[in-house]
């Protein structure tokens, strides 16, 4: 099927902060993304104590030979790894590991000096619009693509307004919603960027890591895998 979709829509799979500070875990986790079918995975990089006020997250930060260790696993096994950025030294990281794309959180469009710096490597960078709420865009720059999104984990079904991507903006959906419903739906008005936090148990969780029950998991990746390729071989 996929060599018949001339506009397959991308798939991220989050892995961040599902992953409990365990690399054996981050390796599983890959490899299972890969094999479900995800065009990318993704980590956060940041300092909790200057994010968070705290460092109740401090277990799941990486340092540079951990995130050296991420990408090179990803690239054996065939698929593209990006960050979240959250301070400008880990941008460094990045351009010392080739990594060719950024992400820009939703929480991170506000820090004009961070983005600005993301922006001038001139790498592809996509960012989450869950807490801008100005209707005139904070960036214009060919590189940026927008995805829309609500930042509630997990988002209820009714506070998710869709837009019609085929005609704003917004390239995709950055989903915290339950289930596959919302990102199905997303497909089908014309997103071209899925992005999901991804989990080897949604059952599992704690107040740090609520993403797990918005979380989809290998089946739910094969799953929306399939959805997207039919829908978009039906557009």
């Amino acid at each position: 099927m996929k060599s018949r979709i001339q506009n397959r829509v991308e798939i991220i799979s989050e892995i961040h902060p599902q992953h409990f500070g365990s690399m054996e875990e981050i390796s599983r986790m890959i490899l299972c993304s890969k094999i479900g079918g995800a065009d990318f995975v993704k980590v956060q990089l940041y300092d909790s104590k200057k994010l968070f006020n705290n460092n109740d997250r401090k277990y799941v930060e990486f340092n540079f030979e951990e995130l050296k260790y991420i990408s090179d696993y990803s690239k054996n096994i065939g698929i593209k790894l990006f960050a979240s950025i959250f301070n400008e030294e880990k941008i460094q990281w990045c351009e010392d590991l080739k990594i060719d794309s950024y992400k820009i959180a939703s929480v991170s469009v506000h820090d004009k000096k961070l983005c600005n710096q993301i922006i001038k490597t001139n790498k592809r960078v996509i960012a989450s619009l869950g807490t801008y709420k100005k209707k005139k865009l904070p960036f214009k720059n060919k590189n940026i693509e927008y995805l829309y999104c609500v930042s509630e984990y997990p988002t209820s079904l009714e506070k998710i307004k869709m837009p019609n991507f085929k005609k704003s903006y917004f390239s995709g959906f950055s989903d915290h919603t339950i289930g596959l419903a919302a990102s199905v739906y997303a497909i089908s008005r014309g997103a071209k960027i899925i992005e999901k936090h991804f989990s080897l148990n949604k059952s599992l969780g704690c107040e740090t890591e609520k993403a797990h029950v918005c979380s989809m998991d290998l089946d739910d990746l094969k799953k929306l895998r399939y959805y997207a390729d039919a829908i978009s071989l039906l557009n």
